[in-house]
C-alpha cells in the first residue's frame, strides 16, 4: 500500500471501530506496523542520570531516550506524553531562558541545583518531523507535582511509559525502568505544649477548712450563763 493512502486507512479503521465493529488487533493488521515505524529505547547513562527524583518544589523525571525512524515515509510528532504510576500530571521542562539561558533547570533555588545543557536535551526538538533513518538522542526532562506514594521505597524501579502521537493519531510507546530516589524532607515541626499528656497528674484540689463539732453540753451551758447575766 502507497503512504498516501495510510492515513485513510487509519480513518477507516478510527470509523469501523466507532461504529462498535470489531476488528483485528493491530499488530496483525496490514499496512501499519505495531510500532508506527520507530524504534524507541533506554538509553544507558553514566553518573545514574537516569532517575525519578524529588526535589524541594517538584519531582524530576530524566529519561535518557533513542528514537529512530526505521520504516519508508514520515513520522510527523505531534506530541509527546508521559505516565507514571500515580495520579499526577507531567509536565515537560521547558528551557530556563530569563535566569539560565542555554540550561534547563529544576530547581527554583541556588541551594540544590539540578540543571542540564540545553544541547543535551530533546525536549525543544521533539516537535519535528522523522524521515527514514533520522534519529533523536538525548535527555527528556518533565516536572510533577505529585511526590510517589509511600509504597515506592528509595531506590525501587518505577516503570514510566512515554509515548508519541503521529500525524494518524497512532500512539507509539516505550516503557522506561527508572530507579527512585527520595528527598530529605524535613516534617512541619509542631510546637510544643508546657501542658503534660492527658492523666498525667492528678487534678489539684483545694483544701477545705476543718470547722469544729459542736459540744451539746457547752452549747447548753453557754446559754444559761447568757440569761443569769441578762
Amino acid at each position: 500500500m502507497t503512504i498516501h493512502r495510510l492515513g485513510r486507512l487509519v480513518e477507516n479503521w478510527r470509523e469501523l471501530e466507532d461504529a462498535d465493529i470489531p476488528l483485528e488487533p493491530l499488530e496483525f493488521r496490514q499496512g501499519v506496523k505495531p510500532n508506527g515505524g520507530l524504534t524507541i529505547r533506554q538509553m544507558p547513562m553514566a553518573y545514574n542520570e537516569a532517575v525519578v527524583r524529588e526535589l524541594k518544589y517538584c519531582v524530576a523525571y530524566v529519561i535518557p531516550v533513542f528514537i529512530r525512524r526505521d520504516e519508508p515515509g514520515k513520522t510527523f510528532v505531534r506530541g509527546c506524553t508521559l505516565h507514571v504510576p500515580w495520579d499526577d500530571s507531567v509536565e515537560w521542562l521547558e528551557e530556563d531562558r530569563k535566569r539560565n539561558p542555554g540550561w534547563y533547570t529544576f530547581s527554583k533555588d541556588r541551594v540544590l541545583v539540578h540543571e542540564y545543557a540545553r544541547n543535551t536535551v530533546l525536549n525543544h526538538r521533539m516537535q519535528c518531523v522523522l524521515s527514514r533513518g533520522d534519529v533523536r538522542e538525548g535527555l527528556l526532562l518533565a516536572a510533577g507535582k505529585v511526590r510517589p506514594p509511600e509504597i515506592y521505597r528509595d531506590g525501587e524501579i518505577i516503570p514510566i511509559r512515554f509515548s508519541i502521537i503521529d500525524q494518524w493519531d497512532f500512539e507509539t510507546s516505550f516503557t522506561f525502568k527508572l530507579p527512585l530516589v527520595r528527598g530529605r524532607h524535613l516534617a512541619n515541626e509542631i510546637p510544643k505544649s508546657n501542658r503534660g499528656p492527658l492523666l498525667s497528674r492528678p487534678d489539684y484540689i483545694a483544701p477545705v477548712e476543718k470547722q469544729e463539732a459542736s459540744d451539746p453540753a457547752k452549747s447548753a451551758k453557754e446559754e444559761k450563763q447568757s440569761h443569769i447575766e441578762k
